[in-house]
């Protein structure tokens, strides 16, 4: 991939257990990026960031590598519950999990050194 000028700074929330894929697929497309993980979080699933410079003629390429590989799915979890005495079958709720949220920012000016 020729270089080209970097004129986006990219955040890239993705869970856990989509992340591999992503990131080998990024990797294979010659994108490059730093991992921020993001472990402990207040949700059920574990998160991982992933920071990425890049210019804006890349961002059709990386749109579709992330929906490839991030769709969101349904899973039931336990509802969290402390309960006195005996223990009962735990109720499950249904959540929407995986998926990617995207944030990107215009750089105005991008130094290596």
């Amino acid at each position: 991939m020729p270089e080209r000028q970097i004129d986006l700074l990219l955040l890239i929330i993705v869970s856990q257990s989509q992340s591999k894929k992503l990131m080998a697929n990024l990797n294979k497309k010659q994108f490059y990026f730093t991992v921020i993980d993001s472990s402990s979080t207040l949700f059920q699933e574990s998160t991982v960031c992933l920071v990425m410079g890049l210019n804006h003629s890349q961002m059709e390429l990386l749109d579709r590598l992330i929906h490839k590989y991030c769709q969101p799915y349904r899973k039931y979890v336990p509802v969290q519950l402390q309960s006195f005495g005996e223990l009962s079958r735990l109720p499950m709720i249904e959540t929407i999990e995986g998926g990617a949220t995207l944030y990107g920012m215009i750089v105005e000016h991008f130094e290596q050194i």
